[in-house]
């Protein structure tokens, strides 16, 4: 099987279970279980301050079931992928709507398993190539100009020469490569969707950057370094888009 390290935690409160699992898991040498948590809780903490690749989340537990803290996961993280293991199958239907990767029915073999691993694997390049033709795309057509409502009337900019978007209350600053700063009457999330182009990469709650300008990511001090109109500029990343940007894998990280 064609993979590359996949980071993994498990998520059940019964620890034989957790056992068993890590013991399957260690007969795939690209696969490393980052964390384990019995408690559901402790898991979803677990979940977002690491974003492991695959998170295996035992549906029945108690105080909080492996289905809320799916939701959970997904609805703060994009990355990770969910394998429920369940010994009910009747689970399955109402986890539909949460879009796990697999199911894992208890008790279940490690020939199972590997048809998760496979499947993730298949995905996961799917995944790349999209991610890739979509940067392919955007540094080879020419960026269309958009109109965005501004204090002073209304802005007409090429999108790549947007460099960064800020938040600002109900309004976002737009930073622009020719060092102004534009002031739009909108929040930052229907700028974004406005411009709906994949350059532009979250880099904390309040701020976007377009990569195009980036130059390289400094992980000990969470920050990245842009350069445009013949100047240096500073940013910081929150440490979980940190983690994400890493291991996209696409620029300098330092």
């Amino acid at each position: 099987m064609d993979s590359t390290n996949i980071s993994a935690i498990i998520i059940d409160d019964e620890t034989d279970a957790i056992s068993l699992l890590e013991m399957y898991l260690r007969q795939f040498p690209y696969i490393t279980v980052t964390g384990k948590e019995t408690h559901a809780q402790k898991g979803l903490e677990l979940a977002k301050e690491t974003l492991p690749e695959l998170v295996f989340l035992d549906i029945d537990m108690p105080e909080m079931n492996g289905l809320q803290v799916a939701k959970l996961i997904q609805s703060e993280n994009f990355y990770s992928e969910i394998v429920f293991t369940t010994a009910y199958q009747h689970y399955a239907y109402d986890a539909l709507g949460i879009e796990p990767l697999d199911f894992l029915t208890k008790p279940f073999c490690i020939d199972d398993l590997e048809v998760v691993i496979q499947k993730y694997n298949t995905k996961i390049k799917k995944k790349k190539l999209d991610q890739k033709r979509d940067q392919f795309i955007h540094s080879r057509t020419n960026s269309p100009k958009i109109k965005l409502p501004a204090n002073h009337g209304v802005l007409i900019i090429d999108i790549k020469d947007i460099v960064i978007l800020r938040s600002k209350g109900n309004n976002c600053d737009v930073y622009i490569q020719d060092g102004k700063i534009e002031t739009i009457t909108r929040n930052l999330y229907i700028v974004i969707n406005l411009l709906n182009s994949p350059a532009f990469v979250k880099i904390n709650r309040s701020t976007y950057i377009n990569i195009n300008f980036l130059q390289r990511v400094e992980k000990k001090n969470n920050r990245c370094i842009l350069g445009f109109n013949q100047t240096i500029h500073e940013e910081t990343f929150s440490r979980n888009q940190m983690i994400y940007f890493e291991k996209l894998n696409l620029f300098p990280i330092i």
